[in-house]
């Protein structure tokens, strides 16, 4: 369970959690589901005749709701009662919906990115530590009788050793043991881990109904949602975070684009100081995808004349091989900021300013 710490006053915050969107809920909160009817209603055939295979990989772009549907398995498998026969569909009301929501559950463990509360930093990686947990958790006994349940949300930010220590578990699974894996790069998966999952594959939901579903649960702005949409590229949960981040993600990168053909330094300099807060990491990284996006589009219409994004197209001359690199480039300097833990701010400078040279 995520730690709290106590400010002085009397308020309670608990520490980031890796696996959610800044001004959003968990999935483990979220009890509706957008699309993906056809995979759930294959797990949930599959578990009514007992045929479950013990381990899931549930694969498909970032935010397109791998972990809203794995939440869903979770419930049911640990006992929760769906509202339908062929759904998964359990309400938060149930006992055990309750308890895997609150990270509560005897017979759940979640595996992801930790808080490390001496950096003050979610780590970049799972480390062989946490993989370590999967092992003592299925060495125990159920503690109420039933199935045991472990997510790892996601395989793709294990590293090596963790990796084979997961594979160790999916080759010799123990009796009523389900393993979930979410990944958003399966191609990038060891071939072992990947032929000893039920792969699940989820795809993007259509631009109409996922607005139509963005304005009853938000209180965005038209013009936001219909540009969260456009860069969300089906994924829900992408463009649920994208609305809700609107001031901090959307609206910056508007004002950015807008103010071509002139570049505004004053204005790169105000998006990075707001995007490199350790607060921001997810509006960061948000707002660094929606920029590469509009940089692909901005290559397509510089060679076809076609635009097919949000907002309106950068008004700056250059050719589509003089596109392609920028967004090349700027993809670089972002993997390498990961990687070698260069400053925020520094890399989103940088970035920008390649756009407006």
């Amino acid at each position: 369970m995520a730690k709290a710490v106590k400010k002085h006053t009397d308020e309670i915050i608990a520490d980031p959690e890796a696996d959610r969107a800044d001004h959003c809920p968990h999935p483990r909160e979220v009890y509706s589901l957008i699309g993906h009817r056809e995979a759930e209603t294959n797990f949930a055939n599959f578990f009514a005749k007992k045929k479950l295979h013990h381990a899931w990989l549930i694969n498909g772009a970032k935010g397109i709701g791998k972990a809203t549907l794995a939440y869903r398995m979770i419930r049911r498998v640990l006992g929760g009662e769906p509202l339908t026969q062929d759904r998964l569909d359990i309400p938060d009301s149930d006992p055990v919906a309750k308890r895997v929501q609150s990270l509560g559950h005897g017979d759940f463990l979640l595996i992801r990115r930790p808080y490390d509360v001496k950096t003050k930093k979610i780590r970049a990686e799972i480390p062989i530590s946490e993989t370590r947990k999967i092992s003592d958790f299925f060495s125990r006994k159920p503690s109420e009788g039933g199935w045991r349940v472990c997510l790892i949300d996601s395989i793709d930010e294990m590293n090596r050793s963790a990796t084979n220590a997961v594979l160790k578990t999916l080759e010799e699974p123990p009796e009523k043991a389900l393993l979930i894996l979410l990944t958003s790069a399966p191609g990038r998966l060891l071939p072992t881990i990947r032929s000893r999952c039920i792969d699940l594959s989820l795809h993007g939901v259509e631009e109409t109904e996922l607005e139509a579903w963005l304005n009853i649960r938000t209180e965005a702005s038209p013009s936001d949602i219909k540009a969260a949409v456009k860069l969300a590229k089906g994924a829900p949960g992408k463009a649920y975070a994208l609305a809700q981040n609107a001031d901090t993600v959307l609206r910056p990168l508007r004002g950015f684009i807008e103010n071509f053909p002139k570049s505004s330094p004053s204005m790169t300099h105000m998006i990075s100081d707001a995007l490199s807060s350790v607060q921001a990491n997810i509006s960061y990284d948000l707002f660094c995808g929606a920029l590469e996006d509009i940089l692909h589009a901005q290559t397509i219409y510089a060679a076809t004349g076609k635009w097919e994004s949000a907002f309106a197209p950068i008004a700056q001359e250059r050719s589509p091989v003089e596109w392609m690199d920028i967004r090349s480039n700027i993809i670089s300097l972002r993997h390498a900021r990961k990687g070698l833990n260069m400053n925020k701010k520094t890399v989103l400078l940088h970035s920008l300013s390649q756009i407006g040279n």
